[in-house]
């Protein structure tokens, strides 16, 4: 049976590459005051650092403790820092490749970009000034979500219910949203979607966001 869903990738923009591991790490953590702390006239900090009042990350109890800034971590060319998190409640500085795969242009095999996150902004090493975003893409409302294994990576399709391309087929297969209630008319229990008539054909599209799909190939 197929079901019916929605999967949102998340990219952004600049080449794609393969993911590096940290290449410089700083530990920046925000656990290291004990969580009894509270605020009061009493916590008085040194000249550079910075009285910090918030609540436990794990038990919400308020806490409060003397913050000294690491400096600014220092990227090699070709990447920009950010942040990771190798534990519960720890943050660390890191620098990753410009080209991550999680960066991308554009959203492909039919989906539409809805929101844009800004990963970095500002100079990298070599003196050039960076903008990195990335999009969050998603199917139209129309539309359903087939999720195939194509090589060695797994990839989200766009696919129509109706009107399918040549070299389609239509199929019916079970709504998700009726399995466990009754639908409204005009819904049934069955929806017809469109299919490549081979498993190991996988849908083509045009060359921009939010195109529909022209046929299937192997």
């Amino acid at each position: 049976m197929i079901f019916l869903c929605q999967v949102f990738s998340l990219l952004a923009i600049c080449s794609t590459a393969v993911m590096a591991f940290p290449q410089q790490t700083i530990a920046v953590t925000t656990t290291a005051a004990p969580a009894q702390m509270t605020r009061g006239p009493e916590l008085v900090c040194l000249e550079n650092q910075t009285a910090i009042y918030t609540t436990d990350c794990t038990l919400g109890t308020p806490t409060s403790y003397c913050f000294s800034p690491e400096p600014p971590i220092s990227c090699p060319w070709g990447s920009f820092p950010s942040v990771w998190h190798p534990d519960h409640c720890m943050e660390e500085s890191t620098c990753y490749p410009v080209t991550v795969p999680w960066i991308t242009t554009s959203c492909s095999n039919g989906a539409l970009p809805y929101s844009t996150s800004t990963y970095y902004k500002g100079t990298l090493a070599g003196g050039y000034s960076t903008i990195l975003k990335g999009y969050s893409c998603s199917c139209d409302s129309d539309e359903w979500t087939s999720t195939r294994q194509v090589g060695s990576t797994s990839q989200t399709f766009c696919m129509p219910h109706s009107q399918c391309p040549p070299g389609m087929v239509t199929t019916a297969v079970w709504d998700a949203d009726c399995r466990h209630q009754l639908c409204p008319p005009p819904r049934t229990a069955e929806v017809n979607i469109c299919i490549c008539p081979d498993e190991l054909q996988t849908p083509v599209y045009p060359n921009y966001s939010g195109a529909r799909p022209t046929g299937c190939a192997y």
